[in-house]
């Protein structure tokens, strides 16, 4: 797990994002829609926090569960990456 050292806000994973879908439809069902939302996008894995947004809207088109999950992720990784941005500036 990364931090961002000034905020100690936690990186993005493709992890956290099983773990926070998992906690709404089981963790291997949450497993299987990450890996398919990946595949949609012809990623092998999301390897950063651009690809791994990505697969947070893909996620976001699927339904009310999925989207209320993967819309709160998806925000948790937005407010990272800028963050990120402002720390290296």
């Amino acid at each position: 797990m990364t931090t961002l050292p000034v905020h100690d806000y936690e990186k993005p994973s493709q992890a956290a994002l099983v773990a926070a879908l998992g906690a709404a439809v089981g963790r291997e069902a949450a497993r299987v829609f990450v890996d398919l939302a990946s595949k949609s996008l012809k990623h092998n894995r999301p390897a950063d926090t651009v690809e791994l947004i990505q697969v947070m809207e893909v996620l976001m088109e699927w339904g009310d569960l999925m989207r209320a999950t993967a819309r709160t992720e998806k925000i948790r990784a937005v407010t990272y990456r800028a963050l990120h941005e402002a720390v290296d500036r």
